[in-house]
């Protein structure tokens, strides 16, 4: 029996406690709960999202479900059959690892029974701000534990662990040899080229294949297919628009790569009018979504039909801009090859052939500015970010309004190199230019269509505010700023982006803190404490610790403002934990300028709790109703738009900087 896939609609049971444990399942899409039975019912223990397993343990040892799985929202899993799974866990070193994995943590601390919540409630006396259980609205953290960060991937050979020889004996046939796992990272970069559609006797599929080879370290080869073959309607003049049809050839591009362990592949067409060859890539890795110079699917390389020699520089730097390195080899191949290539091309990627029509020549201009961008990152040179601005820049007024997609992805590379410039010039004028970017890049972006991406530059925009603010005093970019970062968080929210929605809710706490100093605002500050320990309950100190100790810093900012403001010195004590314990992290993975900073708030906090060691809040802190929405008895809308009788007021003090 083979594996099948299976829809779930939101709350439907996947499985149910104690039923046999006959299969294994994989996350494909949306996210799972892992349910326990309990005295007061049945209580959510864990989730599980995309490209995770739920379900194996109990294929593994053949005991009944010792917790129950429901959907959250739409769910689609992938059931593996237990035979077929263990055949797996022979086969494949990556399930193998996931598995493992999952294992270590069982024998590290049970995941699925009710210790866990005891040990929340045994670890709450010990917070920097005692909260109430999940029956009064916020969360209980993950109790505190100073770890170290988690260990980068392995290359290569190495012995196996207790866990793994334990694993070994439960899964494997001792008969049966053991394959040797191929390298994932090699050494040189390969690039496929897939043939051209509508590509007459292959005649520019080899040209291309013979313009992109001789460069050290990289090796091209000619695939004889054409992806728009395999994917429906990736021939269409629109398909990059299309974010079904772009996931589809990603997911069968990367399986052809897979299969040679190739880093990118070169696929296209030739134009309608028979005059170009639209060139477009996709890597095996996947890019951050907010690196400058990212290639996407609406990256096109227009080149005209039997290009000459002086097309090489170009072509070849586009392609390995394109390609996100595996490995330190591949980095170092990169960084010796690139910046020559992109020097090379420089008067062809800035100053385009008039010869090509105005759309064309943006695809030209977009690339090149991609280049530059990596090429700054290579290097670290900043005037590469000045060229990658000038050529956007270009291809900004080059580019139809109609292509909003299109824009809107350019606005938001302008804008991030536009922030990186500002940042290390510190220079505000800049920084107003990045946030003019992200506006007009937002105007471009659809949040139906692509909310990833309009999410990402509603953040980035609030961080650039935040600054402007921070550089002259401006409460009218700190208003926009809080906007900004609380609409990012409604398109990641701590379920399916709990890593990119703590580090928004860490960044409005700041935002909010200043705000709410400026304003003399209790609430607004009781609402950064809030996004603070809200952000606690995703980041630990064992598995990101530098953010952990960011936000915990964080934290101790907003309740030192707050005691200032109630004159609640019990604050004060509790700003002192929340720096102490940063300031530990900090230490121990050896961040000097951060310490130096946290202690100095440190200090600070410690003067004023000596000096206060009288005062008592009336009622614990843990009493105290941090669950502030948007909807309780505050007039959020009119505070924010100016509408407070302090939110103007010219002596309002601005003392956050002393401490944060």
């Amino acid at each position: 029996m083979r594996t099948v896939s299976k829809t779930f609609k939101d709350g439907d049971f996947i499985y149910r406690q104690g039923e046999d444990s006959r299969w294994a399942f994989e996350v494909l899409e949306g996210s799972v709960e892992l349910v326990k039975d309990g005295a007061e019912g049945a209580s959510v223990i864990a989730r599980r999202r995309a490209g995770e397993l739920f379900g194996e343990m109990g294929v593994l040892d053949n005991a009944p479900r010792s917790t129950g799985a429901r959907a959250r929202g739409s769910v689609t899993v992938k059931a593996i059959p237990r035979d077929e799974f263990l055949r797996q866990m022979e086969a494949d070193p990556d399930t193998a690892l996931k598995v493992m994995t999952r294992l270590a943590k069982r024998m590290r601390g049970p995941d699925d029974d009710g210790s866990r919540a005891a040990a929340y409630k045994s670890a709450a006396a010990n917070l920097p701000v005692p909260v109430p259980q999940e029956s009064s609205g916020i969360l209980t953290p993950v109790p505190v534990r100073i770890g170290r960060p988690l260990p980068v991937n392995l290359i290569g050979e190495r012995k196996p662990n207790f866990i793994e020889k334990i694993f070994d004996a439960v899964v494997k046939d001792p008969r049966k040899p053991v394959k040797k796992a191929k390298n994932p990272t090699p050494a040189d970069i390969l690039i496929m080229v897939a043939k051209l559609r509508d590509d007459f006797e292959d005649a520019q599929h080899k040209l291309v294949v013979q313009a992109l080879d001789g460069i050290p370290g990289v090796r091209v080869v000619g695939v004889d297919r054409d992806l728009s073959r395999f994917v429906p309607g990736l021939g269409d003049t629109n398909s990059a628009f299309n974010d079904d049809v772009t996931k589809r050839a990603a997911r069968e591009a990367r399986a052809w790569m897979s299969t040679a362990n190739a880093d990118l592949l070169v696929w296209g067409n030739i134009d309608p009018t028979g005059r170009n060859i639209e060139l477009h890539f996709i890597a095996t890795a996947s890019s951050p979504g907010e690196r400058p110079g990212r290639f996407t699917a609406l990256n096109t390389l227009t080149v005209p039909v039997d290009f000459y020699a002086d097309w090489t520089p170009l072509m070849r730097a586009v392609v390995l801009a394109a390609t996100d390195p595996r490995s330190f080899s591949q980095g170092r191949i990169l960084r010796s090859a690139l910046p020559g290539l992109a020097a090379n091309a420089r008067t062809m990627g800035l100053e385009p052939s008039t010869a090509l029509e105005p759309s064309e020549r943006a695809t030209i201009l977009f690339s090149y500015g991609n280049v530059c961008a990596v090429c700054a990152q290579l290097e670290g040179d900043r005037s590469w970010y000045h060229a990658a601005v000038e050529a956007w820049q270009a291809a900004i007024e080059l580019t139809n309004a109609e292509q909003a997609p299109l824009l809107g992805q350019l606005y938001q590379q302008l804008g991030l190199a536009l922030q990186i410039i500002a940042e290390r010039q510190n220079d505000t004028a800049w920084l107003e230019q990045a946030a003019d970017a992200y506006r007009r890049g937002l105007i471009q972006i659809s949040r139906r269509k692509q909310p990833a991406d309009w999410g990402l530059v509603k953040y980035r925009l609030g961080c650039v505010l935040y600054k402007i603010d921070m550089a002259v005093g401006d409460d009218n970019a700190l208003r926009e700023a809080i906007h900004a970062c609380q609409a990012a968080r409604q398109v990641f929210n701590k379920y399916s982006h709990p890593i990119r929605w703590s580090e928004i809710s860490n960044t409005l706490a700041q935002i909010l803190q200043v705000y709410g100093d400026n304003a003399r605002s209790v609430p607004i500050l009781e609402y950064a404490v809030k996004s603070c320990m809200s952000a606690l309950q995703v980041r630990t100190p064992d598995t990101a610790p530098l953010q952990w100790a960011a936000i915990q810093n964080t934290l101790g900012s907003a309740l030192f403002l707050l005691a200032k403001h109630t004159g609640e010195w019990e604050y004060m004590r509790q700003s002192s934990d929340a720096f102490r314990m940063a300031l530990i992290v900090y230490k121990e993975h050896g961040a000097g300028r951060l310490a130096v900073i946290t202690e100095r708030n440190l200090m600070r906090a410690d003067r004023q709790v000596q000096g206060a060691s009288d005062k008592h809040l009336s009622d614990p802190v843990w009493a105290q109703n941090f669950n502030i929405t948007d909807d309780d008895n505050y007039d959020w809308q009119a505070f924010l738009d100016g509408n407070s009788g302090t939110a103007n007021d010219p002596n309002v003090g601005r003392n956050i900087s002393e401490v944060a």
